[in-house]
């Protein structure tokens, strides 16, 4: 009988590599362990922070920015479970409130959209309603189609006093927290009863004798054209002052920002074929307000819109700088559109 000759026999083979296999793999266990432990942070307090993830950031870089807001305690268990759990390319981009001590498993479900999280959104000043349903959107809010069409929705508008045909107008500028996968009605309602609020805090102040009496849905239409053409705070008054004045006299508004509400795309100067566009938007060709608003204002515009500036100017041109020439009469105006175009 021929004795087998060391390392040949198959049989003994798959023992030590079996074996390799549980040591590697109980030293991993215990590694992940002693990790989560010894950089542990606080258990939830209720205390949240807020934690910005950009677009295309590497997990490296999100795990750096959690390790330092003590949302996690351990970047190597962080990036351990994104890479087993396949988290690697499944972190949503946003602004988000998360509690201290979250911790590592919960935090990439939170990021990933596996549990609902809160999302911070900021709606700039001035943002149309399609807009604001991208912002929505990528921060995964909700869908930007199921929150226009809660927008547009008149039975669901008219709870609120909304006489308009869909909420452009009444979605108020601001920071809000919302819950990941929020139901798209409940935003909207969240931020048009941020609007009437705003509204609201206004009107209770003392209003100066305005040359027009506007109703609620004129204002706000009103107050949407001055958000788009006014730039510097100081001029906010002033510009609805003008529009005021040439309402009063029955002139167009010629409102370069209703025109451009019109066109795919904004432009820095509109050429004369865009002002002969055929709307009623259009405050070239039709006087009087446009029927709705054109963007949704913020509380600077509502404010001028029902606090106008009481002068006599009808005309006003930009200077290229955010600031505005105004005018009196047509020569004068005339005069600064041609300082305008030399400046710029």
């Amino acid at each position: 009988m021929t004795k087998a000759k060391p390392g040949r026999d198959s049989a003994l083979c798959p023992f030590p590599v079996a074996l390799s296999f549980v040591l590697v793999t109980l030293s991993l266990a215990l590694s992940a362990g002693t990790l989560s432990c010894s950089s542990r942070p606080p258990r939830p307090n209720g205390g949240r922070v807020e934690v910005v993830i950009r677009p295309g950031q590497s997990v490296r870089a999100i795990a750096d920015s959690l390790v330092a807001k003590k949302v996690i305690g351990s970047r190597p268990l962080f990036l351990f479970y994104a890479w087993y759990y396949n988290y690697n390319t499944r972190l949503q981009a946003g602004r988000y409130h998360l509690s201290v001590g979250t911790g590592e498993r919960r935090v990439l479900k939170l990021l990933a959209g596996e549990e609902r999280a809160v999302a911070m959104v900021t709606i700039p000043e001035g943002y149309t309603m399609n807009q604001v349903a991208e912002v929505l959107a990528e921060r995964g809010v909700c869908p930007a189609d199921s929150f226009l069409s809660a927008c547009m929705d008149t039975s669901f508008l008219r709870q609120f006093g909304v006489d308009d045909a869909t909420a452009e107008g009444y979605l108020f500028p601001e920071t809000y927290e919302f819950l990941t996968v929020s139901q798209p009605a409940d935003v909207a309602r969240r931020m048009i009863e941020q609007f009437f609020s705003e509204l609201y805090s206004l009107r209770d102040h003392p209003l100066t004798a305005r040359p027009v009496r506007l109703t609620p849905s004129q204002t706000v239409t009103l107050a949407s054209i001055v958000e788009r053409e006014a730039r510097v705070t100081d001029e906010f008054p002033r510009i609805a002052g003008v529009f005021y004045n040439r309402l009063r006299r029955g002139m167009p508004l010629q409102s370069c920002a209703t025109v451009e509400y019109l066109l795919p795309e904004r432009k820095e100067r509109l050429s004369v074929e865009d002002t002969k566009l055929e709307s009623p938007y259009n405050t070239y060709l039709h006087s009087g307000l446009p029927p709705g608003p054109i963007c949704n204002p913020g509380r600077r515009a509502l404010a001028a819109a029902l606090n106008p500036e009481r002068h006599d100017y009808l005309f006003f041109v930009s200077r290229g700088d955010g600031t505005h020439e105004f005018s009196r009469t047509l020569a004068e105006h005339a005069a600064a559109k041609r300082r305008s175009l030399r400046s710029n």
